[in-house]
Formats: C-alpha cells, sequence, structure tokens
C-alpha cells in the first residue's frame, strides 16, 4: 500500500495521540486520492510505515470505518478497503450538508445589524478568493479546495450552535473525499459554484435569511448533481434511462 507516511515524532505520546496521528495521516490520503477508492488497507503495513504499534493503528481504522471511508468486505478474514466513490452516496452527503449548513441560516435573523454585515462580507471576500483560485488554469486543487471549504465556514461558522456545528463535524469529513475529487474531475467548471455562491452573498447582504438557505441548499445540491454526473463518467457508465410513462 504504497502511501507517503510521517512517522510518529514522539514515542512517549499517549495512545491517543498515536491513533489520532495514524487517523489523520490515513484521512489525508483517502480524502486526496492517494489512497484510492477499493484500495486494500492493511493493518501491520501502516503500523510499519508510521513506526508504531497496532493498536493504535486499529483504533485509527475503526473510526475511519465508522465515517464511511474505508468498508469492510464480509466474512471471517475481513478485509478493509477504501470507500468506493458513489453517485448515491454523493447525493445524500451533499443533500445532507446543505440541509445542515441551511438550518445555521436560519438564525441571521437573530443576529445584530452589525454581526449580519461582517457575514456577508466575510462570505463576499471568501467567495472572490476562491473565484480566483479556481479562474487559474490548471486550477491548484488544494487552494480550490481550502478556499472553498473556508466560503462555507465564512457562511455557516458563526452562525451554527454548538449541536448543529457537532453534526456538521461529523458530515464534513465524509463530504471533504468527494469535494477533492469533484475539483479534480471537474476541472475548468468550478466557476459555475462561485456564481452559486454569489446568490448566497446576495441574499446575506439583503438580510434575507430565507433566500440565503435557499440558494446555499440549491448550490450544494446542483454539486451533488454534477459530482454525480462526475462519478459515472469516470466510471464510464450511462444513466440509467427512465421508463416511459
Amino acid at each position: 500500500m504504497p502511501f507517503p507516511a510521517t512517522a510518529m515524532p514522539n514515542a512517549a505520546l499517549t495512545r491517543g495521540a498515536r491513533a489520532l496521528h495514524a487517523y489523520e495521516q490515513l484521512r489525508e490520503q483517502i480524502v486526496r486520492g492517494a489512497l484510492a477508492p477499493g484500495a486494500r488497507v492493511v493493518e501491520q503495513e501502516i503500523a510499519e510505515r508510521l513506526g508504531m504499534g497496532r493498536t493504535p493503528v486499529r483504533e485509527a481504522l475503526q473510526l475511519l470505518e465508522r465515517e464511511k471511508l474505508l468498508v469492510g468486505s464480509p466474512g471471517a478474514r475481513r478485509q478493509l478497503s477504501v470507500a468506493p466513490l458513489r453517485e448515491d452516496d454523493a447525493e445524500e452527503l451533499f443533500g445532507l450538508i446543505g440541509e445542515l449548513e441551511g438550518i445555521a441560516l436560519r438564525s441571521l435573523q437573530v443576529q445584530g445589524s452589525r454581526d449580519r454585515v461582517a457575514i456577508a462580507a466575510g462570505a463576499r471576500e471568501a467567495n472572490r478568493v476562491f473565484g480566483e483560485v479556481v479562474a487559474r488554469v490548471p486550477v491548484e486543487l488544494e487552494q480550490a479546495f481550502l478556499t472553498h471549504q473556508a466560503f462555507h465556514a465564512a457562511v455557516t461558522d458563526r452562525l451554527a450552535g454548538p449541536r448543529l456545528a457537532w453534526l456538521l463535524s461529523l458530515v464534513r469529513p465524509q463530504v471533504d473525499r468527494y469535494e477533492w475529487f469533484c475539483g479534480v474531475a471537474l476541472q475548468g467548471e468550478l466557476d459555475v459554484a462561485t456564481d452559486e455562491h454569489d446568490a448566497v452573498v446576495r441574499a446575506l447582504e439583503a438580510g434575507d435569511g430565507a433566500a440565503a438557505e435557499a440558494a446555499l441548499r440549491a448550490n450544494w445540491r446542483n454539486a451533488g448533481i454534477r459530482l454525480s454526473a462526475a462519478i459515472r463518467r469516470a466510471a464510464g457508465r450511462r444513466p440509467a434511462q427512465s421508463s416511459p410513462p
């Protein structure tokens, strides 16, 4: 399983810290495609590459499996592998995060005018930076990924309460891998997202939380549709034909 790994810097760190280190290393490789969908993940190999025992690696793998980034094969000799990219999964995840971020925007109306202005200005600036990044040829994928995340953080982070923020923290790791693939597969088409973001920003600037929520949900929904089409193309499959009425 060839992937670049950073050995554990301090053997004296706790098992929990070692498990977190292993989790972060593996998650980054899965999100960015260095560990491709379907790649086998072998506990002993990872432990050797990271210079740590198998117990913290096992804990990291269990967490990644709970996050649906890894899947296990059936049978007594269970083998873990990187979860496939699936159209239905992409649309479900993007729809879910759109709903959650949309809920955050419902609290816009109870914010003071100064806070509403600050949120709108932060979102405007974040989208400007994202737009500049995706307009470059070729697109720098890492910057596109980070600036896209920064836009959504600018819109929702100050509005989400602690429970909603916790729910978003559970969903976002699963969305990240699809976002990265989206950047790879849709280079040259990412400016569409900038336009959709701009609809969110205009609604924020108008203080219209309902319109901002609708625009944000539409952005995620449309991104899910674009991504599903990209997954079909990557798999060489055609969409199913619907039956005549």
